[in-house]
């Protein structure tokens, strides 16, 4: 049959289709079959599509060395395309969920019973566009529930007045149910009360304007406290302070009161310990940074500078309780076999293990976020569409899972490798992902494969 085709690309299409069919096939055949081929470990197993697929190939999983399957729903963020993708490892199941937005969907937040996640919209990008310095800036929340894959936008989401368009990064699920996210721009910490209700709640603002504070970029709470804390970054905000190196912002949620701590440059990736250690790291100083109360009371004149280490361009840390490690990944994506991911006793501050994270098939992975639950770490590469659950002990990859290079339905998504962007395929060139997809009404512009980031969990198996 493949005879009668004419050129030699419309014969190695057509293969591609065949592939893509027969796999689609295997993966739709059934739960329980595919629970047991989920099993498996001799080879590359489909996931099976839960609504619509997306992409150019089915999710692959790949188990190394036996090993068992994490429950629950894995999460990953495609931001080229504004898709959250879930993973039900154990039940051999993937959905793609379009949100709202076209992109600008970088981080992930799940609330406490794992019934819905949130993603700040960062931004818009244009024709051209850096990541970072979108045409239209983000000020929206999306969020999913993750029982139904309905996506929409937080009612309690519409930024105050004055406000503008401040580029909403960071999530947080406060244990009462309420969301807090920065409002980079505008130098702020947001609470959204009740999100999931309704009527939405009202909305709260903890401004760091006139402080150190320029550009708070992640936040988090520390256990047992009413303090939020948050890493500025001093680096894309024409109003950050003219003096702006670098900061940790400590919030009292109940007074609204606001601390500002040193953390070096570029201090952005951060994560909170149940001792009430705040670790911070700088990207350009190359430090992780660790702040904790001197004595047993945990209150915002207490919280000082305990520790130091060297850590090399720390982006994202996250700690895995049932080893108490902090995990940190470094954000160096031309740097070869160098050392890429690290974790250190979260008590003694020690280093316990360092590793270059590779995917068998794809190669290094460069990643720019990273997410601790259920036993493992979970990471993926903004620039080779594959995530990896590690073993916390070991750091050894347990499971990757390739992901298609276009979160696009199946018809629109015939991916184009580039290993440079090229004149007017530019867009978002600092994370360039390694080609184009085509253009659709939902990405007119920015055509990129998938650019993985805002990584999580829920307990909650995918329906």
């Amino acid at each position: 049959m493949l005879d009668l085709l004419g050129s030699q690309s419309e014969r190695i299409g057509a293969m591609r289709q065949l592939a893509i069919l027969a796999a689609l096939l295997v993966a739709s055949t059934g739960c329980c079959d595919n629970v047991m081929a989920a099993d498996a470990s001799d080879g590359p197993v489909a996931l099976q599509p839960v609504g619509p697929p997306l992409g150019d190939e089915p999710v692959l999983m790949i188990r190394h060395d036996g090993a068992s399957l994490p429950t629950g729903t894995f999460i990953a963020q495609d931001k080229s395309k504004g898709v959250t993708w879930l993973f039900d490892l154990a039940h051999g199941r993937v959905r793609a969920i379009e949100l709202p937005y076209n992109n600008g969907n970088h981080e992930t937040a799940v609330n406490l019973d794992g019934s819905a996640l949130v993603s700040p919209h960062y931004e818009t990008l244009g024709l051209g566009n850096d990541e970072g310095g979108g045409f239209y800036p983000g000020a929206e929340v999306s969020v999913v529930d993750l029982a139904t894959g309905n996506a929409r936008v937080l009612l309690a989401a519409a930024i105050p007045l004055g406000l503008g368009r401040p580029k909403p990064h960071g999530a947080h699920w406060m244990d009462n149910g309420d969301l807090l996210a920065t409002a980079q721009v505008a130098n702020s910490l947001l609470r959204f009360t009740t999100p999931l209700k309704p009527d939405g709640g009202a909305v709260r603002v903890y401004s760091l304007q006139g402080t150190a504070c320029g550009t708070p970029h992640l936040v988090s709470q520390i256990p047992g406290t009413n303090l939020a804390v948050s890493g500025c970054r001093c680096d894309n905000n024409a109003h950050d302070p003219v003096d702006c190196t670098g900061q940790l912002a400590v919030v009292d949620l109940d007074m609204g009161r606001t601390r500002v701590l040193p953390a070096g440059a570029r201090a952005e990736g951060l994560t909170v310990t149940p001792a009430g250690e705040v670790w911070v790291g700088a990207m350009k100083d190359n430090t992780v940074t660790i702040f904790g109360f001197r004595g047993s009371a945990r209150d915002l004149d207490r919280l000082e500078a305990l520790a130091q280490l060297q850590v090399d361009a720390p982006l994202r840390l996250a700690y895995e309780p049932g080893t108490n490690s902090v995990g940190i990944v470094s954000f160096e994506p031309k740097a070869g076999d160098k050392v890429n991911f690290r974790t250190f006793d979260a008590a003694s501050h020690v280093l316990r293990k360092q590793t270059t994270l590779v995917s068998a098939r794809r190669g290094r992975i460069n990643s720019e976020g990273l997410a601790a639950a259920n036993g493992v770490f979970m990471t993926g590469g903004f620039d080779n569409q594959t995530l990896v659950i590690v073993d916390p002990v070991s750091l050894e990859v347990q499971v990757e899972l390739l992901l298609p290079r276009c979160s696009l339905p199946p018809a629109y998504a015939a991916p184009t490798p580039m290993k440079e962007c090229k004149g007017a395929e530019c867009t978002g060139k600092n994370n360039w992902s390694g080609g184009i997809c085509p253009a659709t009404l939902r990405t007119p512009d920015d055509r990129r494969f998938i650019v993985l980031d805002g990584f999580g969990w829920s307990p909650r198996s995918i329906p």
